[in-house]
């Protein structure tokens, strides 16, 4: 200045953390960029993401339909001892004089329920629903709005076989998903013959910046080749944001969060993953509007999958073979007006609805990502990978690792 004079401290330029100026011109970054997004986005920018909104939507009828992932836990069967020769449980609901005719009554050959198959099945599908936390521990900042798509593909072990407690083997995947129909007769297969070894998962999400440190983060996604939904919340905590100078401002951002999903689209069970993370990220300038953030973090997964009441003879309609004539008076059992060849009554498919065994499982799971950001366009990309073996912890289950490779695009306000 003139005379030698000393700037004004309110006309200085402070620096912000990643070094680029805080005011430019005496007009603060924020207001800029607001300033830049009325006048370009209604053109451009907001069109951009209008048009990728309406084609995840309509792209979710499609990815939405009944497919070869559609769960089929009733095919999870184990087949009791004793069965006469060429037949199975689900054969003697049908023809119970089966039974008979070979000595053996037709209600010790109930089929049951494949405990460790569902459990292998449900933990898989849970580990790739879970929330992968893909972002850096640094949030969008007070008032701050990212609006993403996210594509998630998960590696699964579509050729695993968990072991029964009788010891026979099951191909989870193969029995426990629908599969394609048959192009001549029109009907699903007894199992999935080819199933995917990896499940992709797409998801729109929007995150909204609180006050401090804090944020709330929205899901709505699907299964692609199925008819199944995810829907979910997260929310973290930035606990060392807002240090741009001095000791603090050198340390990388640090962050606590956790988040939970909860599968829809079937009725046959009930499945939700609860994840808590904790998170280290470092911004990198790299030019003057764009930004580099590699950040690495760990998450605490916890499954749970509850089955509803299963029919494991789906093709036998149990009230049909009974010819149901209303439960008894004095038991309350059902009244069958269709006999036996001794003289019972023909209940033997009522005792083929059963449930499955809670699953309760907990993994650990390691993250390695990083987001670019210029100006308001944001793109990341992470890979999640089970830290341990799960059957490190958890009975039954298979013991390769899961992984799952997540990729993000949006807009960031």
């Amino acid at each position: 200045m003139p005379g030698g004079e000393t700037a004004p401290a309110a006309r200085r330029r402070p620096t912000r953390r990643d070094g680029r100026a805080a005011f430019l011109g005496g007009k603060s970054i924020e207001s800029l960029t607001q300033a830049r997004c009325r006048t370009y986005l209604p053109s451009s920018l907001r069109t951009v993401t209008a048009l990728a909104i309406c084609a995840f939507f309509l792209g979710l009828p499609r990815l939405a339909l009944a497919g070869d992932l559609d769960p089929t836990p009733e095919r999870l069967v184990l087949q009791p001892p004793n069965l006469p020769a060429g037949e199975t449980c689900q054969s003697i609901a049908a023809s119970p004089d089966k039974a008979l005719a070979a000595g053996t009554l037709p209600t010790s050959l109930n089929c049951r329920p494949d405990n460790m198959a569902f459990r292998n099945y449900v933990s898989e599908l849970g580990f790739a629903i879970a929330p992968t936390a893909n972002y850096p521990a640094r949030t969008t900042g007070i008032g701050g709005i990212a609006l993403t798509i996210e594509a998630a593909y998960t590696k699964v072990n579509s050729d695993g076989q968990s072991i029964g407690d009788d010891r026979s083997t099951t191909s989870y995947w193969r029995k426990g998903t629908q599969g394609s129909k048959d192009t001549g007769s029109n009907q699903f297969s007894r199992e999935n013959t080819s199933p995917n070894s990896l499940l992709s998962v797409y998801t729109l999400k929007a995150r909204k910046g609180l006050p401090f440190g804090f944020e709330l983060v929205g899901a709505l996604g699907t299964i692609s080749g199925s008819s199944l939904w995810v829907v979910g919340a997260d929310a973290r905590w930035s606990l060392l944001e807002g240090f741009r100078s001095g000791a603090l401002g050198v340390l990388p951002d640090f962050s606590v969060g956790g988040g939970v999903r909860t599968l829809t689209g079937t009725s046959k069970f009930h499945l939700t993953a609860v994840g808590f993370d904790v998170k280290a990220s470092k911004p990198i300038p790299i030019a003057d509007s764009a930004t580099l953030t590699p950040h690495v973090g760990y998450q605490r997964l916890f499954i749970f999958g509850d089955s509803t009441i299963t029919d494991f003879t789906p093709n036998t309609d149990a009230l049909r073979e009974c010819g149901y004539a209303g439960p008894d008076p004095r038991t309350g059992v059902p009244s069958c007006r269709n006999k036996l060849a001794s003289g019972a009554d023909n209940n033997v498919d009522f005792n083929n609805f059963a449930t499955f065994d809670k699953v309760r499982v907990h993994r650990h799971r390691m993250m390695f990502g990083a987001t670019y950001k210029y100006e308001i366009l944001y793109v990341g990309g992470q890979f999640l990978i089970d830290a341990t073996p799960p059957d490190s912890e958890n009975y039954g289950l298979q013991s390769t690792r899961q992984w799952t490779l997540s990729l993000e695009g949006g807009v960031f306000f």
